[in-house]
């Protein structure tokens, strides 16, 4: 509510530049460089670098109610929605945990899709669930946030379409792993994942992305 009431009575300004002309400005967003990478079989593609005001924006967006921040980061999501086949898919968000929900106002995932859903022209399914509790990932090794991960999630039943697994930021690969063998469990077929941000660190650790500008290569943790 704070947030909102914030919205309304301050001017907006982007979180990532200052400039006084939107939540996240269009300067920001042209300045993301897309990236293209493989968790396992599944291809992945990610709008953005984690990093700079991207990064800024999903944070805020995610832990701090910046809602108004929403509508730049679905067009980001689906930029890289684009990057995947689309001929009949269907988005499907990777969910929330209950305790994320309640922190969070809800499931800020399932709000990004939606929202990216009325730009790129493609629907919404929400199968995907957590059967079990999970940590939170922040601070866990590759290893551990795949044993945390493990058999957690299940999906309902497919609706006759493929699937393009959709998430905000791609860290290790387990996230995705595990929605793409909950979903392939359950019948469905898994055309590729889509993310607003992969994060990238320099110690060779992670799984290898490339630049899809220009084919160079990062690794992204």
């Amino acid at each position: 509510m704070a947030a909102s009431f914030a919205d309304l009575v301050l001017p907006r300004v982007c979180v990532g530049c200052g400039a006084a002309t939107a939540p996240l400005c269009v300067r920001c967003v042209a300045m993301a460089e897309p990236l293209r990478g493989t968790v396992g079989e599944l291809s992945v593609s990610a709008a953005a670098v984690y990093d700079g005001a991207v990064r800024t924006a999903l944070l805020a967006y995610k832990e701090r109610g910046r809602r108004d921040l929403a509508r730049a980061l679905a067009m980001l999501l689906a930029q890289a929605v684009g990057s995947q086949p689309n001929d009949r898919t269907v988005l499907v968000p990777v969910p929330s945990t209950p305790a994320a929900r309640r922190a969070r106002g809800g499931d800020h995932m399932a709000r990004l899709a939606r929202a990216a859903s009325r730009t790129c022209g493609l629907r919404v399914s929400t199968p995907l669930r957590y059967g079990r509790a999970v940590r939170d990932s922040a601070g866990l090794s590759s290893a551990a946030r795949l044993d945390n991960l493990n058999a957690a999630m299940s999906a309902g039943p497919p609706s006759g379409r493929p699937a393009v697994i959709v998430d905000d930021i791609a860290t290790t690969g387990a996230t995705l792993r595990e929605a793409a063998r909950a979903l392939t469990a359950a019948g469905w077929m898994v055309a590729g994942a889509a993310v607003v941000a992969a994060t990238t660190r320099h110690d060779g650790g992670g799984l290898p992305w490339r630049l899809a500008s220009h084919g160079s290569s990062v690794r992204a943790t």
